[in-house]
């Protein structure tokens, strides 16, 4: 079941479509991996979700409620880390974590205050003397505290040493614990690969490949080149198609028995077989 769907999703500025036909749904209880270049429309898209965008056409929905026409119902189910946060600077860290979760519906003050802790935030310093970093862990504590049906985090471990981030991490899959659905918008495709169940990429406003990263372990690569020139064909079970460089590609998920099959009986060369993880996949899509 989708918690999260989004159907042909479009915000177009004069000719330019920050979104663009933007299609994806979001099973519900998982952790969802957002990725995309800078530009590609992920802010664009959770702008739109949380209903401060208008759509130009399509629409989104957050546990079944529209996000244009719903859009506090939305907000009500919902907890958001920007990925500039904007915290009130004359309060001191506690003051802020107590004002935060007590204006959000399902706000915890003390589990936002067992979280800054265990992000050895010092709560008693005023924010306009916090590092960048500790502002981070601030705005951290507040939304991960939250009983949120659906939890978006836009970079969350941006400005933050390795150690934090994992605790970062552990805190985002005790959420998915709690029942809480966790869309992980991240450059950084190691922490995808380690907490995400699903991740989709945007690319121009679309999504142009949606992914079961539990699948990703079986995934690999087969390339070679043929002196037979073969267009994009499937053959011996493989749909091949042909790189910039010249080879014959396919991606094979599971066992690549008949596959390999097929390749022995063949006039190929330089054959090679890798397996793919998420930055491989990342990359095919970035150069297409």
């Amino acid at each position: 079941m989708s918690i999260v769907q989004v159907d042909g999703l479009t915000k177009q500025y004069g000719t330019f479509f920050a979104l663009d036909a933007c299609s994806l749904s979001v099973p519900e209880g998982s952790v969802f991996g957002l990725l995309g270049p800078n530009g590609a429309g992920k802010t664009t898209l959770i702008r739109s979700l949380l209903g401060y965008l208008r759509p130009t056409s399509g629409s989104a929905a957050v546990d079944g409620f529209d996000c244009a026409r719903e859009s506090l119902a939305v907000r009500e189910r919902v907890s958001y880390l920007p990925a500039e946060t904007k915290l009130f600077r004359v309060m001191r860290g506690k003051a802020c974590i107590e004002f935060f979760t007590s204006i959000h519906p399902r706000g915890d003050f003390a589990r936002a205050m067992r979280i800054a802790e265990r992000l050895q935030l010092d709560t008693s310093r005023r924010v306009a003397f916090m590092s960048t970093g500790m502002r981070q862990k601030l705005a951290i504590s507040c939304v991960l505290s939250c009983n949120s049906r659906v939890i978006i985090l836009d970079e969350p471990t941006a400005n933050l040493d390795p150690n934090v981030r994992q605790e970062v991490l552990s805190l985002v899959m005790e959420a998915q614990s709690r029942g809480a659905t966790v869309i992980f918008c991240s450059h950084v495709l190691s922490e995808i690969e380690e907490i995400c169940d699903y991740a989709a990429f945007l690319r121009r406003g679309k999504v142009v490949e949606s992914l079961n990263l539990s699948a990703l372990p079986t995934m690999h690569r087969i390339s070679f080149q043929s002196d037979e020139g073969m267009p994009d064909v499937t053959a011996g079970g493989c749909v091949l198609s042909k790189a910039a460089d010249g080879r014959m590609v396919t991606e094979v998920t599971g066992d690549m028995h008949s596959e390999l099959q097929w390749l022995s009986k063949s006039q190929v060369k330089n054959l090679t077989i890798e397996s793919i993880g998420l930055r491989s996949v990342y990359e095919r899509i970035h150069s297409a």
